[in-house]
């Protein structure tokens, strides 16, 4: 029985006169009445809606009732495409391929119509609701329009509507591949601005009216055309118009080809595009080949596809995309994509203040330092008050004052804040070395070094000058907050708000309750983190949290595999199937090794032997070493050889010093053993809270939905924990 409940968009119509153009049907996409705030998208009956009016348009213009079609939305969307609610529903999927006929059919009808087609973009135009506007004749987009593009293959799906077919000869092979590849992999959209130089629109309009006036400009520069000279395609197309009645008008002489000859220049432009290069060290086939051996084949599909367009017939063409989606769907990447998905669109920062938070008038930052110079920059920009940061030393916290201040300045210079605005920001961030100064302060971080008795000496020292209900905050990565707070006077006004380095960049923070924060304490640290524009993940008080202690598991077993004599050269590459984004060794540089040591040590006093302290990470450290050298050459740096010298390669047995498929399914099992225990004690309530803690903060990839569905279809959590974690949501699908 399906659990899927569509919320159908409705197409209303009129008809406008135009001095350029005569009778215009205006079709307008608007989501169900009464629920305005939704974005109109496309399930089975929706798109039975809006092929179905583009349908009837085009019998008019066939009887000559009319002489254009235009397309617009409401709100800021046109047309936000699939309902993404459906593809997670098992059932619903076997709507798919009757989807897929009905917007194929109505792209080659569309090509022999007799009138000029326009699409306002006036909103977002995503997906389904982009390939819909890609049948118009004409696009146009209000200013400042954002949110377009094919978002698809990040979703562990194409462009499937005639987007993957289409796309290339309205912006050309280079735009096209980069938005149909690229772009969803790095969760970019395009603006209007972009749109307009990349030719995806003809004009930006501010609204129909004036969209209506620059349509009717670019008709008549083809009004000249014999309709002799249009090109109606292909041969399935030229039947189509066969098959009219004798007195029906021909195509609309404006249209070109839209698919590509064998050999012609627009075929050879085509393959230099997808064999351009994807980074500094591969192309992006090799990128495709890569992606497709993490278990994620979306990417290789479309590039297949595009690939095949010379030649084809439109017709060929649109079946050959239909066939690679209705696959795509039904595969385990889509499913656990779909899932990171909607994880995501829940938990991104919410639009309404957290119940119950307290108003933040003045802040401070107890350290001046790389991290505390970042956070302090983070809480000026997103909550617009007076931010302090205090140092015991005068010449620490001028650098940080000049780093925080330097974060204002290239967040102005991309153009997200106007000059005005800066410059209150960059007057509102001071730096001293006098603990008074924070004594006005509603809310005081800390961001010294992660040691315990040094976070206790700052927050006692805190709480002597703060008033009673100003909030303790700490961004330990690691240690306990409730020991921290142990020894104040109020330890319910404590809270762990746990940034990722680089904290401008990285999307997650992970909140930190104790037994004793109080619900005003924890709703004001997630206030600050929405006001922050950042995730929230809670985490009750546990060492490493969620995304350290996850990390910390997988990264003990590789280190304890190379203590054990693994060739390290063979145990780096050994996790590559997960698909991170990194591989251990570049991550533990990147960590910081003197930091990885410390935390290690950290988990295995309070874990236990779960965990792993590595004598050759302290050798390491002891070295100034890193485990990596710089390469522009290749994908994942190359190991150093130091790493072998700092921990000897002494032959053992496997068991001890497992590598390639042995040291994964371990990792595996870890993992899947530990997040049952973090679930079992409370750390977390959901696995959900996990995913989307490792998607955010440890770069997990979305197509394997994070790690709790991957260790689902991979048979970790049944072979750790003798149960699965999301029962047979991702074990069934073969």
């Amino acid at each position: 029985m399906s659990s899927y409940t569509e919320h159908v968009t409705r197409v209303l119509t009129e008809d406008r006169e135009h001095p350029g153009l005569g009778t215009v049907a205006v079709l307008t996409f608007a989501p169900p009445e009464g629920e305005e705030r939704r974005p109109a998208t496309l399930g089975p009956r929706s798109i039975e809606a809006v092929t179905g009016a583009i349908a009837t348009a085009l019998d008019r213009a066939e009887a000559g009732e009319i002489q254009a079609i235009a397309m617009t939305g409401t709100g800021r969307v046109f047309l936000a495409g699939a309902d993404l609610s459906m593809f997670a529903d098992p059932t619903a999927v076997a709507n798919v391929e009757a989807m897929n006929r009905a917007m194929h059919d109505l792209q080659i009808r569309v090509r022999t119509s007799p009138v000029p087609v326009l699409a306002h973009l006036n909103g977002a135009a995503l997906g389904g609701g982009l390939e819909t506007a890609l049948m118009a004749d004409v696009r146009t987009a209000a200013p400042g329009v954002r949110g377009l593009g094919l978002p698809e293959t990040g979703l562990g799906i194409l462009p499937g509507w005639g987007g993957t077919t289409l796309l290339q000869s309205v912006v050309g092979p280079e735009a096209a591949v980069r938005m149909i590849l690229e772009d969803p992999a790095r969760d970019k959209q395009i603006s209007a601005d972009q749109a307009l130089e990349d030719g995806l629109v003809d004009e930006l309009a501010d609204d129909l009216d004036e969209a209506l006036d620059q349509f009717a400009a670019l008709v008549a520069a083809h009004v000249d055309l014999d309709e002799t000279d249009a090109d109606v395609v292909d041969p399935a197309l030229a039947a189509t118009a066969a098959e009219a009645p004798s007195s029906a008008p021909g195509a609309w002489a404006g249209r070109e080809a839209p698919l590509p000859g064998v050999d012609t220049p627009e075929a050879e432009a085509l393959l230099d595009a997808l064999d351009a290069a994807h980074g500094s060290a591969e192309t992006r086939r090799t990128w495709a080949a890569r992606l497709e051996a993490q278990g994620a084949p979306a990417v290789g599909r479309a590039l297949a596809l595009l690939q095949a367009l010379p030649g084809s017939t439109l017709s060929e063409a649109l079946a050959r995309e239909a066939t690679a989606l209705e696959d795509l769907v039904r595969s385990d990447a889509a499913a656990a994509s779909m899932y990171s998905a909607e994880l995501l669109r829940r938990g991104k920062p919410g639009r309404s203040p957290v119940d119950g938070a307290r108003e933040l008038r003045r802040v401070g930052v107890a350290g001046a330092g790389l991290m505390a110079s970042q956070i302090a920059a983070q809480l000026a920009l997103g909550l617009q008050v007076p931010v302090v940061m205090r140092d015991l030393d005068t010449e620490i916290a001028a650098k940080g004052l000049a780093a925080a201040r330097d974060v204002v300045a290239r967040t102005a210079a991309r153009g997200t804040l106007d000059e005005a605005a800066a410059a209150q920001i960059t007057e509102n961030l001071s730096a001293t070395t006098d603990l008074q100064e924070l004594a006005g302060c509603d809310l005081v971080l800390e961001a010294v070094p992660e040691v315990l008795t040094i976070k206790k000496s700052v927050f006692a020292e805190l709480e002597s000058v703060l008033a009673e209900d100003a909030l303790l905050v700490t961004n330990t990565s690691s240690l306990s907050v409730a020991r921290m707070a142990e020894d104040l006077a109020h330890p319910e006004r404590v809270v762990g708000l746990h940034f990722f380095n680089p904290v401008a960049k990285m999307p997650l923070v992970e909140v930190i309750h104790t037994e004793a924060t109080d619900e005003a304490t924890l709703a004001t640290g997630l206030e600050v983190v929405r006001r922050l524009k950042k995730f929230a993940v809670r985490s009750a008080d546990a060492p490493g949290f969620i995304v350290n202690r996850l990390l910390f598991r997988v990264l003990g077993a590789v280190l304890a595999s190379v203590d054990g004599g693994a060739d390290p050269a063979e145990v780096d590459p050994s996790l590559d199937a997960l698909g991170l984004p990194m591989r251990p060794f570049a991550l533990l540089d990147l960590v910081g090794l003197a930091v990885a040591d410390h935390v290690g040590q950290v988990l295995v006093d309070e874990l236990g032997d779960r965990f792993h302290a590595s004598p050759g990470l302290s050798v390491m450290v002891e070295k100034n070493a890193h485990f990596t050298e710089r390469s522009k050459t290749s994908v994942h740096p190359p190991v150093s050889p130091t790493v072998a010298e700092a921990f000897g390669t002494e032959p053992s047995d496997a068991a001890a010093a497992p590598v390639g498929d042995a040291l994964l399914e371990r990792v595996q099992d870890g993992l899947a053993e530990e997040i049952a225990l973090m679930l079992a004690s409370g750390v977390v309530e959901r696995p959900e809270q996990v995913d989307l803690a490792l998607i955010l903060g440890a770069g997990f990839p979305r197509h394997r939905g994070g790690v709790t569905p991957y260790l689902d279809s991979s048979g970790a959590s049944q072979r750790a924990v003798g149960r699965t974690f999301h029962g047979e949501m991702f074990t069934g699908r073969g």
